[in-house]
């Protein structure tokens, strides 16, 4: 069976057990930075069940040198790099769940360790495969565990070029919950995941015409949020208006395009195909929508077909979904 590898997942898996690699020693950090450098080579293409299965080899050898030295950070980290091959390069997500949850009993009661990792993975591994009550359940999980710092981060801006994203700690150090606030990031993707029906809304476009996208029904639609200047966006707009100009007259393809600017005007003149809506910051907030160009490919009856798609990977899609 063959797997194609995101070079952009390779690069998340690295940044998200960086800071677990300081606390470990000796021979498991030599045998963790040989598994994460085999993993990197793995940027691009495609590779036979042996290759997996050699790979799964090495991320297991690892699990069980963490275990045999009965070190609560090693085997967090262990199974975080196991937990993204499984989930986040091969789609396994139950069999990623299953590792996790494995691994918080394991050191549940090892003095000095969090597992706040291993929930904040776990919520990642659950959104994934759009299981939103699984979430709320890991959240509320969370919050009775001995982990959880009562205090939230918030978050703002990010919703146009120029406009950075500020995350807000509080000022009481010790005092706040960086996991709850991406665990909550994750409900809200777990919502519109793909096989997951997307949530309806009334919206507003630019000429003040209510839009309610359970009213597009019986066509494909893409809804993409966006701000101009945007580097993907900008990148896509020659093929949207492409797709647009050769399947919306046969009334099964639809646009919606949602400006996520603050300060949205000018939009008549944009020549954008579709639906227009100048704001919708309820429903980019549900779908846990900000700081970058977001899309979402719905089937026909109203379900995540894909989240995220650009370029050819967006037109095949689009082409896909009409044949069916």
């Amino acid at each position: 069976m063959l797997k194609n590898i995101s070079l952009f997942l390779v690069m998340l898996m690295l940044a998200a057990v960086s800071s677990a690699t300081a606390q470990v020693s000796g021979d498991f950090d030599a045998q963790q930075r040989a598994v994460l450098s085999r993993l990197q080579t793995m940027g691009h293409g495609y590779y036979s069940a042996q290759e997996w299965a050699d790979v799964e080899q090495s991320v297991n050898d690892l699990m069980a040198n963490a275990r045999d030295r009965k070190d609560g950070d090693a085997i967090i980290a262990a199974t975080i790099i196991k937990a993204m091959v499984l989930s986040d390069m091969r789609h396994f997500h139950d069999e990623a769940v299953k590792e996790l949850q494995q691994a918080r009993k394991l050191v549940k009661n090892m003095p000095g360790v969090d597992a706040s990792r291993l929930y904040v993975k776990e919520a990642e591994v659950q959104a994934a495969a759009g299981n939103a009550p699984a979430v709320q359940k890991l959240i509320k999980d969370y919050k009775a565990s001995p982990y959880y710092n009562p205090q939230p981060y918030s978050w703002s801006g990010g919703t146009a070029p120029g406009d950075p994203l500020v995350l807000t700690r509080p000022g009481a150090p010790g005092n706040d919950s960086l996991p709850l606030s991406i665990m909550e990031s994750a409900l809200a993707r777990a919502t519109a995941a793909p096989g997951v029906g997307f949530p309806d809304a009334t919206l507003t476009d630019i000429y003040g015409n209510p839009v309610s996208i359970s009213s597009l029904r019986g066509s494909v639609v893409l809804v993409d949020f966006f701000a101009r200047g945007w580097h993907r966006w900008e990148a896509d707009r020659s093929l949207i208006a492409h797709l647009w100009n050769n399947h919306y007259k046969s009334g099964n393809f639809q646009v919606i395009n949602i400006c996520l600017e603050r300060n949205p005007i000018g939009l008549e003149s944009a020549g954008l195909p579709g639906i227009v809506v100048p704001n919708a910051r309820a429903l980019a907030a549900e779908l846990g929508v900000f700081g970058d160009r977001t899309t979402f490919l719905l089937d026909a009856q109203g379900r995540v077909i894909a989240r995220n798609l650009s370029g050819q990977d967006l037109a095949f899609a689009v082409r896909q979904a009409l044949e069916q």
